[in-house]
């Protein structure tokens, strides 16, 4: 069993990356595919906005929740998409940063939210189920959640500090030789964590599928009408 939670860890972030780049490549070809039918730029990025405002919500509603959590005061949040400068803003949360760790913290949150949300389906046994309406919302939401859960490089400013601690923590392990692997070697524990990035990989799976499959359908359409 212990040989099968780095396995699972390491599907887990060859999903996430995969992921990330896959729904950026989505949304690309959603905005080229309503372009089609709409000249206007400032319209298509209307639509697309709609499109994906339930996650846009949670997006910044993690990212709000996170810093109230963290002790961090929230200066400013929007969740309404607005155009400005000839750009449309989603959304922001402006907060005050004091340390880069509850910054990175903050910057993950919706990350964390996400993943959170598959392990809801999971645990709920919402998906797949017997209404095909409630299925249909469902694939919706996990395509909108998973094409707006990552952070944006300015959420993630903080990251940069991550590496040099790291390795400062190795270090200290290794000179105190200190042993982390203790906390694996209760069964019911690592059974309950390779249980849940099982899970949690399923649906980023699922994810995956769903981001290709629109992509493939998109392209073929506009392949057809070109």
């Amino acid at each position: 069993m212990l040989s099968y939670l780095p396995l699972q860890f390491g599907v887990l972030i060859l999903l996430l990356i995969t992921l990330f780049f896959i729904s950026r490549n989505t949304i690309n070809q959603l905005f080229f595919f309503l372009r089609r039918f709409f000249k206007n730029d400032k319209t298509v990025f209307s639509i697309i906005s709609f499109i994906f405002f339930p996650g846009t919500t949670i997006h910044e509603l993690a990212h709000f929740f996170a810093a109230i959590i963290l002790f961090l005061r929230v200066r400013d949040i929007k969740v309404f998409p607005e155009w400005k400068d000839n750009h449309l803003k989603l959304g922001h949360v402006l907060y005050e940063k004091k340390d880069f760790l509850r910054g990175v913290l903050v910057g993950l949150a919706p990350l964390f939210v996400g993943l959170l949300f598959f392990l809801a389906l999971f645990g709920w046994k919402l998906f797949p189920n017997q209404n095909v309406f409630l299925n249909i919302l469902i694939v919706y939401l996990i395509f909108v959640i998973s094409s707006t859960m990552f952070s944006s490089k300015q959420d993630l400013i903080d990251l940069i500090y991550i590496p040099p601690v790291l390795i400062l923590i190795g270090g200290i392990i290794y000179v105190f030789d200190i042993k982390i692997d203790i906390v694996f070697r209760n069964d019911n524990l690592r059974q309950s964590v390779v249980a849940f990035l099982t899970q949690i990989n399923f649906y980023l799976l699922l994810s995956l599928v769903i981001h290709i499959t629109t992509t493939l359908a998109i392209k073929f359409f506009l392949k057809r009408k070109s």
